[in-house]
């Protein structure tokens, strides 16, 4: 655990910010249709941030069904900064499935279906739930972001410039403020065990099940579903350096009594590229920054 993570009211450390940086990444034509330079890790990827549009958009309102209910002056203005954190997330990726449909890729339908599964959500749901929904969620996308920091293997090594870069700063993001619902959800929600766990159980495979479906119906699209791709596809989700592997155990952590996002400290590479990118406004150079 980081030395600076101290046992403050929300167990977050102390002096830790959350900072608005405004999303501007440009999705061009010298981008490959197989950014990852193969087609399965690309398609994860691709299937995987089809969720992100709406899902950021329920994840604010569900800290904002909460805000006006929190009286810790630091938290107050982390949760201002995690909206604004949220809705770019949000902007950058509805531009990068854009990007897709531009190259041939028929995702429209699938981002149409997910907003409209969590419209109902939202609909039925009782906010306590979708906000425990939401600490769930952060949580997981947090784990991937401590793991894509600090545990590159050869993940992201042959990535284009600009999508490294614009995976790395979603991940730094999502570190940043990974604690922000979950302290809400505590301090103005009333907190609760049962209901956080219940939404884990029932987020991780409702996530994991959808996204492998959807990687394989992508690549079928493309022409590319065979037997070679999909192996090394599931290498790369499940196999002993994948993504969901090495980030099962962090995931569970969330069962844990007792257990708080700070707990993790800051993955390695996180001071450096907040650094870097401070002195420059460049989400490429920051990324470059990192020593891998």
């Amino acid at each position: 655990m980081d030395k600076r993570v101290e046992d403050t009211v929300h167990k977050t450390p102390l002096g830790h910010t959350v900072v608005p940086r405004e999303a501007d990444f440009d999705f061009h034509d010298d981008i490959p249709k197989y950014w990852q330079g193969e087609v399965f890790a690309t398609r994860m990827f691709d299937a995987m941030q089809l969720t992100f549009p709406d899902g950021e958009r329920m994840f604010i309102q569900s800290v904002r069904n909460y805000a006006d209910k929190v009286t810790d002056p630091e938290l107050k203005e982390q949760v201002k900064q995690f909206i604004y954190q949220e809705g770019q997330h949000g902007k950058a990726h509805s531009e990068f499935a854009d990007f897709m449909i531009k190259q041939g890729v028929p995702v429209g339908g699938s981002i149409k279906r997910i907003s409209k599964g969590l419209k109902l959500f939202q609909k039925y749901a009782p906010k306590k739930f979708q906000l425990a929904a939401t600490v769930a969620a952060e949580h997981l996308t947090a784990s991937l972001g401590e793991y894509i920091l600090g545990h590159e293997d050869g993940l992201m090594q042959n990535a284009h410039p600009t999508m490294k870069a614009f995976y790395m700063w979603h991940g730094i993001e999502e570190v940043e403020h990974k604690a922000v619902a979950w302290d809400v959800y505590e301090e103005a929600a009333g907190g609760g065990y049962f209901t956080k766990a219940l939404a884990m159980l029932i987020l991780y495979p409702f996530a994991l099940i959808p996204l492998v479906g959807g990687v394989l119906v992508i690549m079928r699209i493309d022409g590319e579903l065979n037997f070679k791709e999909v192996r090394r596809g599931m290498s790369a989700m499940f196999g002993r350096k994948g993504l969901f592997s090495n980030t099962f155990i962090p995931v569970m952590k969330f069962f844990d009594p007792g257990f708080h996002p700070w707990q993790t400290g800051y993955p390695p590479n996180f001071h450096k590229w907040k650094e870097t990118y401070s002195e420059t406004s460049d989400f490429v150079a920051a990324m470059e920054s990192v020593p891998y």
